[in-house]
This record gives structure tokens, sequence and C-alpha cells, in this order.
């Protein structure tokens, strides 16, 4: 189990050719329980889609048998004019690893979308 707030960068991997890809890019307070940052979507279709949105929320350790814990967090955007968002995160004991559910509410003809994507800890880019 991780102790204190640290910095940590997911992006999607395994992504099909023209799927979404998420990028969230997390500062984690470990012991207050909650998490904040901004979380990317992307899709390379016509016109490319590219949405940056700053979210927020819980973190919650989940043990289901010892020795075996993950952890849940659930975030969420402010709602802006016509885009919202709320994204689930399991990550691995050591936060390296998770799948995320990701509900992005649109103010296109596609309404709400939907999707769901493995993700890993990548380095951030250096400025």
């Amino acid at each position: 189990m991780s102790v204190g707030t640290f910095l940590v960068n997911y992006e999607s991997a395994n992504t099909l050719p023209g799927g979404y890809v998420l990028k969230l890019g997390l500062v984690v307070d470990v012991v207050h329980n909650q998490a904040g940052g901004v979380s990317e979507i992307t899709q390379a279709i016509s016109p490319p889609m590219d949405i940056k949105m700053p979210v927020h929320g819980t973190v919650t350790d989940m043990t289901v048998m010892p020795k075996n814990t993950h952890h849940l967090v659930n975030l969420t955007s402010a709602p802006t004019v016509g885009r919202y968002e709320q994204i689930r995160l399991v990550t691995s004991d050591d936060w390296q690893t998770g799948t995320a559910n990701v509900t992005l509410f649109t103010d296109t003809p596609q309404g709400v979308i939907h999707f769901t994507t493995d993700v890993k800890v990548v380095k951030a880019p250096q400025k």
C-alpha cells in the first residue's frame, strides 16, 4: 500500500486504430483518499476528437482476498457546456496498470460514449 501523495500518468494500452485513447495525469493523495488531475480523450476520426477536462474524485482500496488488493479511483469532471465525464479506474496494488471504464457525455450526435480501456503508467513528458 502506498502512503502519502504522488503523481501518476496513465495512458491507454493496446488501443485499436481509430479507437478511443485515454490519458490521465493525476495527483493521488492516499492519506485523504482523493485524486485529481486532467483527463484527455482522443480519437483519430474526421474531425478528430480531442477533449481535455479537469477531473477529481475519490480513492478506495479494495481487498478481495489477503494479498490481493486493488485501488478504485472514481473521477468526475465539472459539468461544462455540452460535456461531462465519469471515469472508474481500477488499478493494481502497485498502481502500475489498470482498467478504466469511461462515460463521456457530449453535445454531438453521438450523445453518450462508453468505452473500456486497459491503462499503464507512462513517464511524464519533460518540459
